[in-house]
């Protein structure tokens, strides 16, 4: 499963490449937006991730490589 926090911007632009939950057949991609729980690097870009900014956690994984929950350590999730 890879994993990663990203900023707002790279969201966006994931989301444009992976516009359904469910890309490929035995794969699946998970956005779960929040806030920053800590200061952070967005995995794409690179740029700075304050506590307290807008970002999202973003998983992909497949049949063999399952998802599990991890982004409550990162990110205060959205309601």
């Amino acid at each position: 499963m890879k994993q990663e926090i990203v900023c707002p911007k790279c969201a966006e632009d994931l989301r444009a490449i992976y516009p359904t939950d469910t890309p490929f057949p035995g794969e699946g991609v998970k956005f779960v937006p929040g806030t920053a729980l800590g200061p952070f690097m967005c995995d794409q870009c690179g740029g700075p991730i304050d506590p307290g900014d807008m970002c999202t956690a973003f998983s992909i994984f497949a049949d063999h490589i399952p998802y599990f929950e991890w982004e409550s350590e990162y990110v205060q999730v959205a309601l």
